[in-house]
């Protein structure tokens, strides 16, 4: 990161950088520990003078997003820029997934204009792909948790430790068999549930779930996933490789799995539950009893290098 960020400062000091009049006026901000950026982006942006454009760069990945889409939001005349340096990298491949070269590009980045897109508030925070509610939260949480520990992170990283762990996860009644109060629209759907994911877009964890998700057409996707049976959950996985994983339409889905899928195109979405509800918000997790989750049609703007003229 010490490249990049020297990379930065001779990007922005470059006597004939076009984007330069006079003296550079930027910062560069080292998160330190997760909500950081956040009153970081507020403090700069309120020295900026009113009217005057802020661009902000998230230069790492979906954690520190996360974070800079909460600093911006609701601040005038400020645009986000995702630079993918992470380890797990989503909401960028909305604009293509083989285009991380070019979105870690300041020359393409200073140079794009910004689009308007959707985000999700989730309770007093935002998101931009996704809210995840039920069996995945607590399992990728077990996994983030042991992964702390340089001898475990080795061991967690294989394969067969991350399906032990999901079987166990599957195997916990509790988790599985959930009772939830869901509210879509107004339309009552309470029921158990083992898992309630809430898309803003079609990708998740670097793999495309349901290639029709828009971030951008004004509605929050919900498919939740009715409690059956552990075999007949494996079965399910292993018959259809997944659970929507690759260019497959959620509403082509749902027609296959009607039995225990209920999918709604929303644009308000409650979830409560006598039991604590563990939430994956883009990455970052949280506990609650209860959730509401509202689209914010175009309520930020994401620049857009492949818009880049001349690039």
């Amino acid at each position: 990161m010490e490249a990049v960020i020297a990379g930065v400062h001779r990007f922005f000091n470059k006597p004939d950088n076009p984007q330069q009049r006079g003296s550079p006026d930027y910062a560069v901000h080292v998160s330190r520990f997760p909500r950081d950026a956040i009153g970081a982006i507020r403090r700069f942006a309120s020295a900026v003078p009113s009217g005057v454009p802020l661009r902000v760069y998230a230069m790492g990945g979906d954690g520190l997003l996360f974070d800079c889409l909460n600093g911006i939001i609701g601040l005038p005349n400020v645009e986000l820029g995702i630079m993918p340096y992470g380890s797990q990298n989503d909401f960028y491949r909305v604009f293509g997934k083989k285009n991380r070269s070019l979105f870690n590009s300041l020359e393409a980045q200073t140079r794009a204009p910004s689009v308007p897109v959707d985000a999700a508030c989730c309770g007093s925070n935002y998101v931009l792909s996704h809210c995840m509610i039920g069996m995945e939260p607590i399992f990728a949480a077990s996994i983030r948790r042991v992964q702390k520990y340089p001898f475990l992170k080795r061991l967690f990283s294989s394969r067969l430790a991350v399906n032990y762990l999901s079987l166990l996860a599957a195997m916990n009644s509790r988790v599985a068999k959930q009772n939830y109060r869901l509210c879509i629209d107004g339309e009552d759907l309470s029921g158990m549930y083992f898992l309630i994911p809430i898309m803003n877009t079609s990708w998740y964890g670097g793999h495309q779930y349901y290639s029709d998700v828009d971030p951008t057409d004004g509605y929050l996707d919900v498919m939740a996933s009715s409690s059956i049976s552990l075999l007949d959950l494996f079965r399910r996985v292993k018959a259809q490789k997944g659970f929507g994983l690759g260019d497959v339409k959620a509403a082509n889905y749902y027609k296959k799995n009607q039995d225990f899928i209920t999918y709604r195109r929303a644009k308000k979405i409650s979830v409560a539950s006598e039991s604590a509800l563990v939430l994956n918000l883009d990455g970052e997790f949280f506990y609650d009893k209860c959730i509401t989750v509202e689209v914010k049609p175009g309520a930020v703007r994401i620049i857009n290098p492949n818009l880049a003229g001349g690039s």
